[in-house]
């Protein structure tokens, strides 16, 4: 505290305000600034400017907090200078002068700008804190602020040759402060950052700081990741020599970002996203190329690097820099770059990321920040300052400008606006002379100045920066302020106000263009990474549709800087500024040393001589004069008579200064001195303080006497509550006293009392005793008595019973004798009657059975003679209804075309006589032939509504009202319907739509219960305003069963279970409980009654205002089908009106000629039946032939010539050019869609063809020209693209989510998927599809799998999900899945959605549905990757699962999908049923490699494992690291095989066998393979794994495995008759070949199978007369073949060979010669006798060694050479080094082809290969079908070439 008294008390050096300079010159102030910086007080005012100087050291105690207070609430000059002066000022003046401020700060790069503008931001951080501390608030934002500056300085600011931290960018920081001066929010714009600087620095210059702060401070786990090392390594930040400074701690740099990124709220994973990024910009630095058939990536360890940490595949990154594609009439073209543009593809793709991230890194601080509209604001503005390098480009162009636009605001605010308000306002003024610099700004920003015409040639494909040089040069060369280079130069120069500066014009251009391939965006935009993605989403490609339009419009780098430039100008003018001038002591950054010279520049060109002058001769204050009475009235005397605030001011301020010299008077204002306008605030403080101690002395006095009062008042009352309490105790105590005396003697008499009945009571108790004892006995006594005469009585009783018993039983046994007798006789006799009837009935029945049977076959017989009559009568009737019917509908068609006839015969009439008599009726032609659909309701004529007057909008898009209508059927019936004409569709209704939403839904009352359906009944729901109310039918007049008040209810709930769609509406008696059909609709009729339960007394009103529902129509009618529509004159109808279309009329009557008038205006869209299109309207139009393919066709229907006219709406479709008669319409949206002219077609039908897709049909159009098909093609395209997209539902909801998962949201979650019940999971069927898919039949190849639309086709996937747990075998349907998702691409996305549906809100998540729904999800992550938003919303969704329901089997599931999805690459195949039974056990899959001589190996694999990563595991597990060739699978099938590529999905090619198996299982002879030169016949297909590039063949080990495999694939180029070689050495090779394989010849062995060691195919085409073997041919019998055979030609001996359909034919007709042959090799094998296997391998490799160009891989192709050099069938043969040119079986080449001679090669129309060779006029094109294996053979040897050059080891 002390040493901060001391530096504000410490005596001034100099003067404090150069104002105040007696000697006013430069060479003064020059003095006056170096004596204070000598003294450290390095601030010094000009009035209210702050000229700051920067020490280049730390002064301490200058800023600290201590320092902060005591400028607190000070005037400027109550202290030494600071920068604290200038913050408080401006943010108090936000309140004295109610008005935005802003401080503006200036100056040369290092002359302190960053750091001013810092302190700046910290004083007005504590001034918030210190205001929110006392109103309670938070100080997050002003945290947030500040800790905004480390992560603009790490990203945005640079060390250069003037300054350690130079800010590479322009920002201005504006605070928002609300009314109590708390900052709220803030934001932060930027301005033209320095991108080149990412890419090259100048000498001891550095690249932004936050490279080296990731490089040096980031932890090893992060640099292990990243893969970062020592920063000497990265071209990006070494290139300049300075890595390090010593002034410059890289480590807390990062660690201050890091603290900062999370005040900010990034999160873990954003922060990761954005390191690796700037990670792979380091390592894109590192990038190289060469030039090998264009230019190739040096390096690919070093790119694959920088793909990984930019989530892009390495090898499409690759052609992204090296390529550049075009699109030429449908096709794309690819063309290489030379090595320069690769490099500037590759310094664009590093620039384009880093300001990309830049500008996020923007976005993320404001919205951190950001703030609702508050009080005022104050704005710090740290902009570049003005730069004059050794060589100054296009950055400093910019820069330069725009500091030339500030010393303009400068100028004007100090200079200009001020002496011209001393002038207009009438003061005594002289003007001061200053340096104006608005001739500079002239030339550069004025029509065909600088900028302008840097603009016209960057607009100029051809346009260069000569051409631009050589315009500025013929345009401003005798312009005095710009500077042509005496030396004819690439630079021109500007005089500005700073000094003279040549700018270097080379990359001017191209910098200004800022352009950005679309390979590069496209391949960035493929980019698995949401942050990278992100980043450019809004980036659009130029080869989009519109893109030259748009392209030309495009606006460069300066126009873009020019007009943010143009905003912020505004923003400041908006203000008040303050002003600071920074100024650099020194050019060496030294502390304590003062160049004058450069010091003295800086005060010249800034002009702070005049600033000064103006300052000290000046009056910076003006107030108007009432607003100075106002301001000041407490220093005006009461005394003062004068009442006009003029005269008042002037009496004020002679007061305080009577010469006035420091004050004058204008017109209409006061103009003081800064002094002056200090000391009146001082006194007017100091009074107004006087005023209010007095006030408040006065208030306290009449608050103590206030209080005296209250404490009397309070004493008095205290006093009398106790005394009563006083006299109250003394009552009660004598009281209690009585009590108790009174209590005890009431107990002494009571117990007295007590004793007296106690004893009486003993008494009578011993009396009772005895009584009792003597009755007692007594009775005992008597009752032994009374048993001794019971027990004789029962003695007596029992003698007498059992005598009765006795005699009673003998009577019995007696009875019962003789009734059994008598029994028995009478069943004898029964039996005997009953037999005899059963004799008689039987007899009858027979009688009366026969009888029966007569009767009915005579009743059959007559009543079939009776149907035969009767039907032979019906056939009759029938066919003369048939001739009537048929009769009536030729006569009904005959008076329709009449009537048609008519009507458009008397058009004109009707519409100039609307009222007049008419003689068409169309009442007589139509009366019998249209009735309307529904027939529920006639028309009334006494049916009153006041609705019935129709209203319309201003345009004519809107009309309603009450309207009879009869149209359709066969009954003459009108109807009184309301119709709606809206969005160009009229719609009618049985009456006004007046409900908010109507429809049949289960109700049940009382009650949650669903047990009983007895109570269930279904009810017509209509709810109007707030009612809902429920009737038993939609009839009118139905009875209405209840009614509830929405406003009353207590709650609605969402209480659907399992398949139930239903919600509870809960009142303050009954629970509502409505079942819905399905969720859609429940989610309406929930969405409604929440919006209408939520909704005040507006909003309500505006959802009663809402037009009608379509889907509550009964009907409607396009407009744009609509012929005419013409009044007419029925006498019942007078004011009646048709409407025509070309299938229908329809017959409308109004209630007034006004609204007839108005329907006919509203639907009148043509003129006398003719449509007028403006000029601007129509886009295309023409004849073509259509052909619907959405309806029916009908016999006799053939195709019509139509004409067409396009608009940006619709196609519209007449029938003749004079467009008179309109045929329909088809209304185009962004669904539709439209196939492009085949020439397939063409060549079938002879005219082209193109298909157009609409919601409801599909045309096929034709035309004979294709340039015409084209045209339209691409016309009807442009309109689709043009219209807006078209959202679902369920695609709002998707974003819904997102934008509250990126805001962290979760309550907002929650109540998402509580609210709509689309998201959930559904037990029943889908209606339509969760996104939106084009329209139209699916026109393609995939007809033949059986598939319709794409609508049709989502909604079977999802009702196939419904019923998956039932499946015994899931395979098939999940195969049936992905593959139909693999035809048709756009259901991708759509069964994502429908997955996720299906597994979101499930109660059990181990159930076997949500299970099967789960794996069926990890199948699709495996296989498809979605669309960029699905993809989020998918993760999104896994994750939230996982949280949900942690540790379930459906969370395994979870993470496995999740991690599927981040390595799932594009598949051609769907996954094989062993790679879903992998998928579905969440474990990798096993595969089989095969290798030379029947080995092979198991190789686990997932679904993303590549052909590149199973090499890598190959080569690692057989130690073939240090190998000299490189290795490769294959697709092999017997003697053909594929080479797969390095980026191949493994489990895509098992997939490809597997569907090759099946289709040979159904027959179907693998024709799709055979197409591509892929197949066999009988030979199995296997994954092979053999050499692929032939390095170096001669330095292989004979035995190693290498040279086994070498071995081998010589002998099969060999059996294959790709080696040159005479008969006599192929038949030596076979022998050794024997010889290795079987050793020493055995007598009787034999070759089996020729192929295996030979050649075969050479026999084939060798002609017959030939003997090279050297013995006698055997004579051979003819056969007609092998006679046909030898007497043709080779080629046509080839074709017949390939047509062939049994290998044996063709070996029965060679069998001599294969004979022959075998004995040779038999002979020569003999003769190797003894030779050891080892031995016989090396000799055979010996002579494959001895060609000079083994290792050539070589391709029969056929040359078109119009030079006729080469012969037609030749060997193009590929090697390490060249491409070569051989006649077939010619060991020595025809020609040779370095790679460094060829300038490209590629194939760009099938089997066509072209190769470009430096100095060679005429290409080199081969037909071959093997074009794909020449290219990727010829980049493998140029990759390996590049590696070698640059000794990177493989």
């Amino acid at each position: 505290m002390a040493e901060t008294v001391k530096i504000l008390q410490a005596p001034q050096a100099g003067l404090s305000d150069m104002a105040k300079l007696q000697d006013l010159n430069v060479e003064s102030i020059l003095e006056n600034i170096r004596q204070r910086f000598e003294a450290d007080q390095i601030y010094t005012y000009i009035g209210s400017i702050l000229a700051a100087v920067n020490p280049y050291k730390t002064i301490p105690n200058l800023y600290d907090f201590e320092v902060m207070e005591a400028y607190d609430k000070r005037h400027i000059g109550d202290l030494p200078p600071h920068i604290y002066a200038i913050a408080n000022d401006a943010y108090y003046s936000m309140w004295k002068q109610t008005a935005n401020q802003c401080v503006l700060i200036s100056g040369e790069s290092g002359a302190g700008k960053t750091e001013s503008t810092k302190f700046i931001l910290n004083y007005l951080s504590k001034m918030s804190q210190a205001s929110a501390v006392e109103t309670g608030n938070d100080v997050s934002v002003e945290k947030c602020i500040l800790q905004s500056s480390p992560i603009l300085e790490a990203f945005g600011n640079a060390k250069t040759v003037y300054n350690n931290n130079s800010s590479r960018f322009g920002k201005f920081i504006q605070l928002a402060f609300s009314s109590r001066g708390v900052i709220e929010g803030g934001k932060v714009q930027d301005y033209l950052l320095e991108k080149n600087r990412v890419v090259g620095q100048n000498p001891g210059e550095r690249n932004y700081h936050i490279f080296y702060a990731l490089i040096l401070g980031a932890p090893d786990e992060m640099k292990q990741k990243l893969g970062l090392g020592a920063p000497e390594k990265y071209k990006y930040i070494n290139q300049s020599g300075c890595i390090k400074d010593p002034n410059i701690n890289d480590q807390q740099i990062y660690s201050d970002v890091n603290e900062a990124l999370k005040d900010m709220k990034l999160n873990d994973e954003q922060v990761s996203d954005m390191f690796e990024l700037l990670g792979a910009i380091l390592h894109i630095g590192n990038l190289d190329f060469i030039t090998a058939g264009g230019a190739q990536v040096s390096s690919m360890s070093v790119l694959k690097q920088a793909a990984d940490l930019l989530s892009v595949d390495e090898y499409q990154l690759a052609n992204a820099l090296t390529e550049k594609t075009r699109l030429l009439r449908g096709e794309l073209i690819s063309t290489p770059l030379d090595e320069h543009q690769a490099r500037d593809s590759r310094d664009s793709l590093a620039m384009n990321l880093y300001a990309r991230c830049f500008h996020w890194i923007i976005s993320r601080i404001n919205v951190r920040i950001r703030t609702k509209p508050t009080f005022h604001s104050v704005g710090v503005l740290d902009i570049f300052g003005f730069e004059n390098f050794e060589v100054n480009r296009f950055e400093q162009f910019n820069i330069n400008f725009a500091n030339e636009k500030l010393q303009e605001y400068f100028n004007k605010h100090i200079f200009s606006l001020e002496q011209h308000e001393y002038n207009a306002e009438g003061l005594d003024w002289v003007d001061i002379d200053w340096q104006d610099n608005g001739e500079c700004l002239d030339l550069i920003v004025r029509k065909l100045g600088l900028l302008s015409l840097i603009d016209e040639e960057s607009r100029f494909p051809k346009g260069t920066d000569g051409t631009m040089l050589d315009k500025l040069h013929s345009n401003h060369a005798k312009n005095g302020f710009y500077i042509k280079p005496r030396v004819n130069n690439s630079k021109f120069g500007i005089k500005h106000y700073a000094g003279d500066v040549f700018y270097e014009t080379t990359g001017f251009l191209e910098k200004n263009r800022d352009t950005f391939r679309d390979e590069m965006l496209t391949t960035i935009k493929e980019s698995r990474s949401d942050f990278i993605y992100d980043l450019f989403e809004d980036m659009q490609e130029s080869s989009q549709p519109n893109a030259a339009k748009k392209n030309r419009k495009k606006p460069t780098v300066s126009s873009q800087f020019q007009e943010s430039l143009h905003s912020l100008m505004s923003t400041l003018s908006a203000c008040n500024p303050y002003f600071v001038r920074c100024i650099k002591p020194n050019s060496t950054k030294a502390p304590n040393a003062f160049e004058k010279t450069l010091t003295l520049n800086q005060l010249r060109y800034s002009g702070m001589l005049e600033t000064v002058k103006i300052r000290r001769a000046g009056f910076p204050v003006r107030r108007l004069f009432d607003d100075f009475v106002r301001r000041y009235r407490p220093l005006l005397g009461k005394d003062t008579q004068s009442s006009h605030s003029q005269h008042k001011c002037i009496s004020l301020l002679s007061s305080y200064e009577s010469t006035n010299q420091k004050w004058q008077i204008g017109r209409t204002k006061v103009f003081l001195k800064e002094d002056l306008e200090i000391k009146l605030e001082r006194d007017r403080a100091e009074r107004v303080e006087t005023l209010v101690t007095k006030a408040k002395a006065c208030f306290k006095g009449y608050r103590a006497r206030k209080a005296y009062k209250a404490t009397v008042a309070k004493i008095v009352f205290v006093q009398k509550y106790c005394r009563m309490y006083r006299q109250r105790r003394r009552f009660l105590n004598l009281k209690d006293a009585t009590i108790t005396l009174q209590r005890y003697e009431r107990g002494r008499k009571a117990r007295q009392l007590f004793h007296v009945m106690m004893e009486e009571r003993r008494m009578e108790e011993e009396r009772k005793r005895e009584e009792q004892r003597r009755r007692a006995e007594e009775e005992q006594r008597e009752l032994e008595r009374l048993k001794a005469e019971a027990k004789l009585r029962e003695l007596e009783e029992l003698q007498a019973k059992l005598e009765e018993d006795a005699r009673i039983k003998a009577e019995e046994e007696a009875a019962k004798k003789k009734r059994e007798e008598e029994e028995r006789q009478r069943v004898l006799e029964k039996a005997k009657a009953i037999e005899a009837a059963k004799r008689l009935e039987e007899e009858q029945a027979k009688i009366r059975a026969e009888e029966e049977r007569l009767k009915l076959e005579n009743e059959l017989r007559i009543r079939r003679e009776e149907e035969a009559l009767r039907l032979e009568k019906e056939e009759a009737e029938r066919l003369v209804e048939e001739k009537r019917l048929e009769e009536e509908v030729r006569r009904r068609e005959e008076e329709l075309a009449y009537a048609m006839q008519q009507v458009m015969t008397h058009f004109d009439d009707s519409i100039a006589q609307l009222n007049s008599p008419s003689d068409l009726n169309l009442d007589k032609y139509y009366g019998d032939m249209f009735e309307e659909a529904d027939q529920d309701s006639e028309y009334q004529d006494d049916d009153p509504d006041e609705d019935s007057v129709s209203r319309k909008s201003d345009d004519l898009q809107y009309w309603e009202g009450y309207l009879n209508m009869k149209c359709g059927g066969m009954v003459n019936t009108w109807k009184k319907r309301y119709c709606v004409l809206r969005d160009e569709t009229l719609m009618w209704f049985r009456a006004k739509q007046e409900a908010l939403k109507s429809g049949w839904l289960m109700k049940k009352g009382g009650g949650t219960s669903t047990l009983s359906r007895r109570n269930w009944r279904k009810r017509f729901f209509v709810l109007k305003g707030i009612e809902l109310a429920y009737y038993e039918s939609d009839s009118d007049g139905a009875p209405c069963k209840g009614i509830i008040n929405i406003k009353q209810t207590k709650d609605i709930l969402d209480s659907s279970f399992g398949r139930e769609s239903s919600l509870d509406i809960i009142t303050d008696k009954r629970t509502y409980h409505i079942v819905a059909d399905n969720a859609d609709d429940l989610s309406e009729w929930f969405s409604i009654l929440m919006r209408v339960k939520n909704a005040n007394e507006y909003e309500l009103k505006q959802m009663q205002d809402e037009d009608a529902n379509p889907k509550n129509a009964i009907g409607t009618l396009d407009v744009a089908v609509i012929d005419s529509v013409v009044p007419v004159h029925l006498q019942t109808k007078p004011n009646a009106f048709a409407i025509i279309t070309a299938e229908r009329v329809f017959n409308m009557s109004a209630d007034s000629p006004e609204d007839m008038n108005g329907w006919l205006k509203a639907l009148t869209q043509y003129h006398k039946g003719q449509r007028t299109y403006s000029k601007e309207e129509i886009l295309m139009s023409g004849w073509l032939t259509k052909e619907n393919t959405g309806t029916i066709s009908r016999p006799g229907i053939t195709r019509k010539k139509r004409y067409f006219i396009l608009t940006s709406h619709s196609l519209d479709i007449y029938k003749s050019v004079d467009l008179q008669h309109k045929l329909g319409a088809i209304a185009l949206n962004r669904l539709c869609s439209v196939t492009v002219p085949d020439d397939k077609m063409f060549k079938e039908i002879g005219t082209w063809k193109f298909t157009i897709h609409s919601r409801r049909y599909s045309y096929n159009l034709f035309t004979p020209s294709n340039d015409e098909a084209w045209k339209w093609t691409y016309a009807i395209q442009e309109v689709i693209d043009s219209k807006p997209p078209i959202e679902t539902p369920s695609q709002i909801l998707i974003k819904e989510l997102r934008e509250a998962s990126l805001n962290g949201y979760n309550d907002e979650i929650d109540k998402i998927y509580k609210l709509n019940p689309i998201l959930r999971n559904v037990p029943y069927m889908l209606k339509s599809p969760l996104l939106p898919l084009p329209y139209g039949q699916i026109m393609s190849s995939n007809l033949d799998k059986g598939y319709t639309t794409l609508q049709d086709e989502a909604v079977k996937i999802f009702n196939v999900l419904q019923g998956s747990e039932q499946l015994p075998d899931p395979m098939p349907v999940i195969q049936g899945i992905l593959q139909t998702c693999q035809d048709l691409k756009p259901l991708q996305d759509e069964v994502y959605c429908q997955l996720v549906k299906q597994t979101t809100w499930v109660k059990d998540a181990d159930n076997l549905n949500n299970l099967r729904n789960w794996q069926i999800l990890c199948c699709m992550c495996c296989t498809f990757i979605p669309s960029r938003s699905i993809l989020r919303y998918v993760r999104f969704h896994i994750k939230r699962q996982v949280e949900l329901s942690p540790k379930t089997q459906m969370a395994a599931y979870a993470g496995y999908a999740l991690e599927a999805l981040k390595r799932t690459r594009t598949r051609e195949f769907v996954p094989s049923r062993d790679e879903i039974i992998a998928i579905l056990g969440r474990r990798d899959m096993n595969a089989t490699v095969f290798c030379h001589g029947g080995g092979s190996c198991q190789i686990s694999i997932n679904s993303s494992t590549t052909a590149g990563q199973v090499i890598h595991t190959l080569v690692k597990g057989m130690n073939l690291d240090s190998c000299y060739n490189r290795f490769s699978l294959y697709e092999k099938s017997g003697l053909v095989e594929k080479a797969i590529d390095d980026r191949s999905v493994v489990a895509d090619i098992l997939a490809k066998f597997e569907s090759l198996n099946a289709q040979n299982d159904d027959g179907n002879k693998d024709s799709r393979f055979r197409a591509r030169g892929l197949s066999d016949r009988g030979k199995p297909w296997q994954l092979f794994f053999k050499l692929f590039c032939f390095l170096d063949t001669q330095s292989v080990k004979p035995d190693s495995i290498e040279y086994s495999f070498l071995f081998e694939q010589a002998h099969e180029e060999v059996i294959r008759g790709k080696f040159p070689a005479t008969d006599e050495q192929l038949i030596h090779l076979s022998a050794l070949r024997m010889q290795f394989d079987k050793g020493d010849y055995v007598h009787g062995d034999w070759i089996n199978d020729l192929t295996e060691v030979y050649p075969v195919d050479r026999l084939k085409v060798k002609p017959k007369e030939d003997n090279d073997f050297g013995f006698q041919q055997r004579d051979r019998k003819d056969t007609f073949i092998s006679g046909t055979l030898r007497g043709i030609g080779e080629k046509t001996l080839k074709r017949l060979q390939k047509s062939a359909s049994d290998d044996n034919i063709l070996e029965s007709v060679y069998r001599d010669d294969v004979s022959a042959t075998i004995t040779a090799i038999i002979d020569k094998w003999r003769t190797l006798k003894g030779t050891s296997a080892e031995r016989a391998q090396n000799i055979y490799m010996s002579f494959m060694r001895s060609w000079k160009y083994f290792g050539s891989r070589l391709f029969e192709v056929e040359c078109h050479d119009g030079r006729q050099a080469y012969p037609k069938s030749i060997w193009l043969s590929v090697n390490k080094s060249m491409v070569a040119v051989h006649k077939i079986n010619d060991p020595n080449p025809l020609d040779e082809f370095p790679y460094e001679k060829i300038l490209s090669f590629g194939a760009p129309i099938p089997n066509e290969y072209k190769i470009i060779v430096e100095g060679r006029r005429s290409e080199l094109t081969f037909d071959t079908t093997e074009v794909f294996e020449i290219a990727k053979l010829m980049k493998a040897y140029i990759n390996e070439i590049v590696k070698k050059r640059n000794m990177i080891p493989a």
